[in-house]
C-alpha cells in the first residue's frame, strides 16, 4: 500500500482530486482567478508594449530637438547682419547698410 503522501500526489496527476466535492465546489473561483490572471498578464504586455513606444518616442522627440538646434543656428547665421552684407556684396547688389540708428517713435 502506497503512502498517503503518493496517494495524493497520484490523485491530483490523474484527476481524481478534481472530482472531489470540494473541489468541485470551488470550479467558479477557479474560472474567476484564472480569468484575473489571464488580464493580469494581459496588462502586463500591455504595460510592456507602451514602455517600448514611449521610448521610442522620447527618442524621435531628442532626434528632432538636435534638428530644430541646427535648423536655428543656421537659420541665425544667415540672418546676421554681416553675413547678409556680405552676400549683398557678393551678388554685386548696390545696397548699402544703414548707418544711422533707426529712431524709436512712442514708448
Amino acid at each position: 500500500m502506497a503512502d498517503p503522501k503518493t496517494r495524493k500526489i497520484q490523485g491530483v496527476l490523474n484527476g481524481e482530486f478534481l472530482r472531489s466535492e470540494r473541489v468541485r465546489k470551488q470550479y467558479k473561483l477557479f474560472a474567476l482567478i484564472v480569468v484575473l490572471v489571464f488580464f493580469y498578464i494581459l496588462a502586463g504586455y500591455r504595460s510592456m508594449q507602451q514602455q517600448h513606444r514611449l521610448t521610442d518616442l522620447r527618442k524621435e522627440v531628442r532626434d528632432k530637438r538636435f534638428e530644430y538646434l541646427t535648423l536655428s543656428a543656421e537659420l541665425v547665421s544667415r540672418t546676421r547682419q554681416s553675413q547678409v552684407i556680405a552676400s549683398l556684396a557678393e551678388r554685386g547688389s548696390n545696397l548699402k547698410p544703414n548707418e544711422t540708428p533707426a529712431i524709436k517713435v512712442g514708448k
